[in-house]
This record gives C-alpha cells, sequence and structure tokens, in this order.
C-alpha cells in the first residue's frame, strides 16, 4: 500500500478548499497535515473544517516552513502578488507545489520557478484547469483528427461576465495596480494556454494585442451615483449592484466569512457596510481594469491565433472557432459542432450540456489534484501543465501587456 501524500494548504481562498475537497474525499491517498492563512478568521476555520490541532494551523508561511512537520507538498492558492515568492519557499522546503495561476507577475518570476524547480527536482503543477475538462479535451481531441486537416487558426473568446469582472477584478484585489499585473494575465493565461495546447505549439513569431477603455472609473458613474450601493438611490437599476449581486441573488459570496453568532444576512450587510466588496464599480479609486482586450498570435509554422477576453457581457462562457483544412470547429461550451467543408460530408454535434450544471468545473478541478497526487506517489513527476510547459503562455501575455 502506498505511503499518503502529506499535502499543507497555503492561503484558504475558494480555489485552495475546491482543491481540498478531493484531499478529503480520497484520504487513502492524500493528507492535509497543516494550512496556512494570514487572516486568523480563516484559520479558526480550517482548524475546524479540517479538524486540525491548533499546532497546524499557521498564520504565515516561514511558521509552517520552520515547524517540522513532515510535508510532500503544498497547495498555494494565495493571491498572485505571492504565487511565486511562495512557490520558491515551497520548493526550497523540499516540496512539490500545486500552484494557482499566474505563476508570477513578471517574465523573470515566472522563469524562476522554472528554474528552481529544475534545480531542486521539485514539481510545480499550475492550476490550467481547461487541460482537464472534458469539453475542451474534446475540442482537443477533434482538432488533431486527421480527418480534419491542418490548423490554419483559431479565435477564442474568454467572456467574463459583468458579475466576476466587478466581484473578482474591479471591487476585489485582482486588479492591476493592487496585483501589479493584468487582468488578461490574470484571466486569461489558461485560455492562451488552451490554444498553444490546440495548435501543438508553442513557438511564437508574434504578438499583438489591442485593448478597450477602462470605464470602472468615477467619470463613467451615472449621475447621482453614491460611494457604496447601500447607500445608492439609483442601486436598484445598476447592473453591478452590489446589493443584488450578494444579498439578493446570494451569488459570489463563498469567501466572505461570518463572524460568531452572524445569520448569512447579516454577514452579507456587515461586508456591504464595511468590506470593498460594498463600494460601487465606479468608485473604487485603485481600479484601472478594462473593458476588452484582445491578443493575436502568429506561429512560426504561419498558424494564426487569437484570444479575446470580454469582461462588460452578460456571457460567461468561452466560445471557440477552430479552422482546419477540411473543417471548422466550433465550440461554446454546451455544444461541439464540426462543419466539413465537403458539402458531401455529414456534420457532427457533440453535446456537453452535461457539463453545465456538474461542481467543480465538471471534475477538473479534482483531476488536476488527482494527477498531482499520483505524480507524487509514484515518484513519474509528471502532469499535463508543469510549469515548464505552462511559462509559453504567461511570456505571450508579459509581452501582450508591453503593447
Amino acid at each position: 500500500m502506498q505511503r499518503k501524500v502529506k499535502i499543507a494548504a497555503v492561503g484558504l481562498g475558494n480555489r485552495t478548499c475546491k482543491y481540498l475537497r478531493y484531499v478529503e474525499e480520497h484520504g487513502e491517498l492524500a493528507e492535509l497535515v497543516a494550512v496556512v492563512d494570514p487572516d486568523l478568521s480563516k484559520v479558526d476555520w480550517a482548524r475546524s473544517a479540517y479538524a486540525l490541532p491548533e499546532e497546524r494551523c499557521f498564520k504565515s508561511f516561514d511558521e509552517l516552513a520552520t515547524s517540522g512537520l513532515q510535508i510532500d507538498a503544498c497547495i498555494i492558492g494565495t493571491p498572485d502578488l505571492y504565487h511565486h515568492e511562495l512557490a520558491v519557499k515551497a520548493m526550497r522546503c523540499g516540496w512539490h507545489v500545486l500552484l494557482e495561476k499566474p505563476m508570477g507577475q513578471t517574465e523573470e518570476q515566472c522563469q524562476d520557478i522554472v528554474k528552481v524547480s529544475a534545480e531542486t527536482g521539485k514539481m510545480v503543477t499550475v492550476c490550467y484547469i481547461l487541460r482537464y475538462h472534458p469539453y475542451f479535451m474534446k475540442l482537443k481531441e477533434l482538432s488533431v483528427d486527421p480527418k480534419m486537416g491542418k490548423i490554419l487558426s483559431v479565435r477564442h473568446i474568454e467572456g467574463v461576465g459583468r458579475d466576476r469582472t466587478a466581484h473578482t477584478f474591479v471591487r476585489g484585489p485582482w486588479n492591476m495596480k493592487e496585483m501589479n499585473t493584468s487582468v488578461f494575465l490574470t484571466k486569461c493565461c489558461h485560455d492562451v494556454d488552451f490554444v498553444l495546447w490546440l495548435i501543438g505549439s508553442s513557438q511564437v513569431k508574434s504578438v499583438q494585442s489591442r485593448k478597450g477603455d477602462m470605464i470602472f472609473t468615477s467619470s463613467h458613474a451615472p449621475a447621482g451615483a453614491a460611494d457604496r450601493c447601500v447607500r445608492c438611490p439609483i442601486e436598484k437599476e445598476c447592473p453591478y449592484s452590489a446589493v443584488d449581486l450578494y444579498l439578493r441573488r446570494k451569488d459570489w459570496i463563498k469567501g466572505f466569512v461570518a463572524k460568531p453568532g452572524e445569520t448569512l444576512d447579516e454577514m452579507i450587510v456587515r461586508m456591504l457596510d464595511e468590506s470593498r466588496y460594498g463600494r460601487c464599480v465606479y468608485h473604487c479609486p485603485e481600479n484601472d481594469v478594462i473593458d476588452r482586450q484582445s491578443v493575436e498570435m502568429e506561429m512560426i509554422d504561419g498558424i494564426k491565433a487569437e484570444v479575446i477576453m470580454e469582461c462588460v457581457t452578460d456571457a460567461k462562457d468561452r466560445y471557440t472557432v477552430i479552422e482546419c483544412e477540411n473543417a471548422v470547429i466550433t465550440g461554446d461550451e454546451s455544444f461541439i459542432d464540426v462543419t466539413y467543408k465537403d458539402p458531401s460530408a455529414p456534420q457532427e454535434k457533440y453535446d456537453f450540456q452535461w457539463t453545465r450544471n456538474l461542481e467543480l468545473h465538471a471534475g477538473a478541478d479534482h483531476k488536476i489534484v488527482e494527477e498531482f497526487i499520483d505524480a507524487i506517489a509514484s515518484g513519474d513527476l509528471q502532469t499535463r501543465t508543469l510549469s515548464a510547459e505552462s511559462l509559453s503562455s504567461h511570456l505571450i501575455c508579459f509581452r501582450a501587456e508591453k503593447q
């Protein structure tokens, strides 16, 4: 019987907790031995939720590193600002790393992670879940089918959506000025990776980027808009109302932590009154989020690809068009259609609606953890999204930001 892989969780956000569900459900394969978060309310919650003794719950990574605990790997799901520093520290401690995207905030940081991984022999798997999702895996399968012929071009649109844009990238901490990075890198680096994976090459000849406007500024605020939604006279008409998003619809509240004795509504009202999430999207002074970006890539073999990020949209899905020599493959996350250029050839349609309501990105979140744990247990340190494989998509994003 193989030894359990001992895991520490660093950063107790939504993504980390989803990955930890796999660990909880497969106790025969892995064991959560420690948690780290500077937010003591999250540490207290984790101590209870995961039945951990107090001496295995830490408020800093350095406390964990000097604890003497036997650890094989850590999941790093902190804010992006700390990914590089903590991943390097973890590898220097002798631990493998499951790392949330992006790897770092600069080209040098991302390259450093690849370098330290090679030096230490410790694996860094980047959480590029599209490679593990059944719908996107089917697009890949079809794209390499000899019947399709050579790929000529790919156009891929990521609909970020109004709610995610407002919560994460405007009110939340994932804006450029606070994170020293871009929305495109944070949200779409794995979309760029997906396109490179489809094409089967990372050798890029040129990158061109076109950016939209920064509409979430005070100059674009509707007349009479207050600084907080709870006291705004036009709140009920606003598509970005925090009151509607969090209190009425109860969406995007998983990261909120209740104080002892608080009801759900009391917690949400407090967050609306006191936290960054109750602010008007037009009155977040540190914000500089753009509404759209298009990144065009030309590969050295002539294949052209475009990744488009649309933020101000009701669409929350990805739409992909793969132009091949013999067919056009289109997908919208519900259906994949294959239209052959020979009019006598029967058309094909694949139904992926069954994935729409599945948890954990249709199981992809757990597939990546499963592969990560299996690689450690077997000693064959190979996964689909190792840091060296994931580097190209990051570098393309940085090239795009320089334009």
